[in-house]
């Protein structure tokens, strides 16, 4: 690890460059299968290499916001392999800040969505609003219903749709938190899992909702935002570095007091 680090830590290479190098070796997400762009390593190797990663003092993978953490397990479980070879090297290279779009501004009920997806023979079109909460998002999961929910306990959980929509352009109210859609086209291939059948993937999702960030960010590492928006990708490491300094998890900071 530490020879690794001697041979592509650079201070002059660019943050999309550093991105690359980890991804392209595997220490972005070492525990994840080879094919998906880890090493198929273990917890305790993870924590080494990130233990190495920090005492030099580098910035971290890509892991802002819900990309590596929520959406990562989603894809690769429900994914087809076309989807997989799009989604997961932009995503461990920091080229697309993901997040979920599951509930809406107002309301707590995330199996009843006021959003739609109608279906046609060749597109889905998605209109209505869902709560977002990270704007500079680029591309997200979304929650949307398209059929009638079925009858019985779990009918409820019948005609919804999970889709991998980019955010693009869609008008944000940061008010409300609201994002906006308004007939926005895709093809059918966004479908993430089933059509009109959501709910494994969103009860995939939520357990990795719930858990925090904090022992993937460790002390000595700086966590920097992905994404085109962010701005980071072209900016040196060093130029980075400059203007942050190394964080600690909220975990550490509150043993601290």
């Amino acid at each position: 690890m530490r020879y690794w680090l001697s041979n592509n830590w650079d201070m002059s290479i660019t943050v999309g460059e550093w991105w690359n190098r980890l991804a392209g070796s595997g220490l972005a997400v070492p525990t994840w299968n080879r094919s998906h762009g880890g090493l198929a390593a273990t917890a305790q190797v993870q924590r080494v290499v990130e233990q190495e990663l920090a005492a030099a003092g580098t910035i971290a993978p890509p892991l802002w916001g819900d990309g590596v953490r929520v959406v990562g397990p989603a894809v690769r479980h429900f994914a087809t392999p076309e989807q997989l070879a799009e989604i997961l090297p932009a995503l461990l290279t920091g080229q697309q800040l993901w997040t979920v779009l599951l509930h809406e501004p107002g309301s707590d009920d995330l199996m009843n969505p006021a959003c739609r997806a109608e279906f046609d023979w060749k597109y889905v079109a998605v209109t209505g609003t869902k709560l977002c909460t990270d704007h500079t998002a680029t591309h997200a999961v979304l929650l949307a219903r398209s059929g009638e929910p079925g009858t019985g306990p779990n009918g409820g959980r019948r005609g919804l749709t999970c889709l991998l929509v980019e955010i693009g352009d869609q008008p944000f109210d940061a008010a409300t938190g609201g994002l906006t859609f308004d007939g926005a086209r895709m093809l059918h291939d966004r479908v993430l899992g089933s059509r009109d059948d959501a709910w494994p993937v969103v009860k995939g999702m939520l357990p990795y909702l719930e858990r925090s960030l904090a022992g993937r960010i460790r002390r000595g590492l700086v966590n920097v935002e992905p994404g085109a928006a962010a701005g980071n990708l072209d900016r040196t490491v060093g130029d980075v570095l400059s203007d942050h300094r190394p964080q600690e998890p909220p975990d550490v900071e509150r043993r601290a007091r």
